[in-house]
């Protein structure tokens, strides 16, 4: 019952940071992946208050158009 347990290697050595992330061409540059960084973190983290304040700045009228 008891059957050593084999490692299955998927061919990458590792060992290198980053090199299994699908960004990794923005984490090379140092400066890139900080502006990179800011710029989606900025939208991301505000996105939901730029939404809120589009709709409370919004004109609505309870009244129903009439055609």
């Amino acid at each position: 019952m008891c059957a050593p347990l084999i490692r299955r290697m998927s061919g990458y050595p590792g060992g290198i940071p980053g090199m299994n992330l699908p960004f990794r061409k923005g984490i090379e540059n140092p400066m890139r992946f900080t502006l990179i960084y800011l710029v989606l973190g900025t939208l991301g983290f505000g996105a939901p208050f730029l939404v809120i304040r589009h709709q409370m700045l919004r004109n609505v009228d309870d009244k129903p158009k009439e055609e």
